[in-house]
């Protein structure tokens, strides 16, 4: 129990410091990284041939993938969005922004009542938001552990996306604590797909 209390100390501390590193980005700075992790996001779609594409709406100091999300919409795709439904994530595949309300968190969410929850297919590309990235595809989340829980059970390829600055080497981590397949951080490929 000890060691489980030092770890989450360990994790709160580390979250403040990375949140704070986060929130020093230029706008400038945030959007070029944006744009190169999201070119690099679509090679790896399209190299691994995936047409389920799971993702999620930033929050305001998060790396965005709102150019992903647009360029599927305009060419008549879709992306699995997800809403916070108590302790889970329910899923849903957007394909209209306009379906997107304000929701927990204060992140963009697809409306329940516009675009029905369904099952997020097992073996989709997962895109994963964090707080931190180790090189061995260690994550620290934001707390809640809705992605863990996700994890858990997901098949499909798990990408760890954010900013250069949160890549961090040392990373406390728990037994319910879920890698990631691959790491894109700051427009760079961290860690390749297996």
């Amino acid at each position: 129990m000890v060691g489980d209390a030092g770890v989450a100390e360990r994790k709160r501390v580390l979250r403040a410091t990375l949140r704070a590193v986060r929130r020093t980005l230029s706008p400038a700075q945030a959007a070029d990284e944006a744009v190169r992790t999201v070119a690099l996001v679509e090679a790896l779609i399209a190299a691994r041939g995936a047409c389920e594409v799971g993702s999620y709406c930033a929050l305001a100091d998060e790396l965005s993938l709102d150019g992903l999300h647009h360029r599927r919409w305009r060419s008549g795709g879709a992306v699995w969005l997800p809403r916070v439904a108590g302790v889970q994530l329910a899923w849903h595949r957007v394909t209209d922004p306009d379906v997107l309300i304000p929701g927990a968190f204060a992140v963009r969410e697809p409306d329940p009542d516009r675009c029905p929850s369904l099952p997020l297919p097992v073996d989709c590309l997962l895109l994963v938001p964090g707080v931190g990235f180790a090189p061995d595809g260690r994550r620290l989340g934001q707390g809640g552990g809705f992605y863990d829980r996700l994890l858990a059970h997901h098949r499909g390829l798990a990408v760890g996306v954010g900013f250069a600055c949160q890549r961090c080497d040392e990373l406390p981590v728990a037994a319910h604590d879920r890698r990631m397949s691959a790491l894109i951080l700051g427009g760079t490929t961290v860690l390749e797909p297996g």
